[in-house]
């Protein structure tokens, strides 16, 4: 085939265009670090110190120098961003059937309880597993719905932090923005417990009165004690 001078000017540019777009022209990122390379280059030149440069691109001098050395020595394919994905990869782990129905079997019969007991179990049984590997199956029956989480049991059970705080009989909550108006009307309380040597223990119960900001401090050896 003979190719008029046409014909090789648009085999040229189809040539570079193919060049171009298999070194990331196209890239919205390789277009942005290109950009950056250059106003970087026009902001050196005039005089611009790097702290002004990094407040005005977001590009440190390592960035920069590392960049433009990419491009200098690869062209537009050096600026393209690499792949953050790990070079080595955990394939997926396949347990055994019967390693598997065990622990779902342990924690349906026993809900509360998490790895380490349902290893100790295994370990007792002849099973060769690792906590962490219990670990990972109990995470997989938990997102798989097969059983349920010790935090979701205790909240159904009204054991866990889902419960409500109960109510207090014997007192009620200061009302906001509320002031005494008497002497007595409101007394803070608090209780300190100091260790004074092994099995020595004694509290300190100190009140203060919010309205004349009279204040009492005992020490007894029991929490029981009244104040006098």
């Amino acid at each position: 085939m003979q190719l008029t001078t046409v014909g090789r000017t648009i085999w040229k540019g189809a040539s570079q265009g193919a060049r171009l777009a298999e070194a990331g022209a196209g890239d919205p990122d390789v277009q942005g670090r290109l950009r950056k390379v250059k106003l970087v280059k026009a902001l050196r030149e005039g005089k611009r110190s790097w702290g002004e440069i990094q407040e005005l691109l977001g590009i440190s001098r390592a960035t920069y120098y590392r960049w433009e050395r990419a491009l200098r020595e690869r062209g537009l394919a050096g600026l393209k961003p690499k792949s953050r994905c790990p070079k080595r990869t955990r394939g997926k782990v396949q347990w055994k059937p019967e390693l598997l129905v065990r622990v779902e079997v342990l924690r349906r019969a026993n809900p509360t309880w998490g790895r380490w007991p349902i290893w100790l179990t295994l370990r007792k049984e002849g099973f060769s597993v690792s906590e962490r590997t219990v670990g990972r199956i109990l995470a997989y029956l938990e997102g798989s719905g097969r059983v349920e989480s010790v935090a979701s049991f205790l909240a159904r059970r009204g054991r866990g932090k889902g419960r409500g705080r109960p109510r207090r009989p014997y007192a009620r909550r200061k009302p906001r923005g509320y002031q005494p108006q008497a002497p007595g009307d409101l007394i803070q309380v608090d209780t300190l417990m100091v260790s004074l040597g092994p099995g020595e223990v004694v509290r300190h119960f100190s009140a203060v009165d919010l309205f004349t900001r009279y204040a009492l401090g005992e020490v007894h050896s029991r929490a029981t004690a009244r104040l006098a």
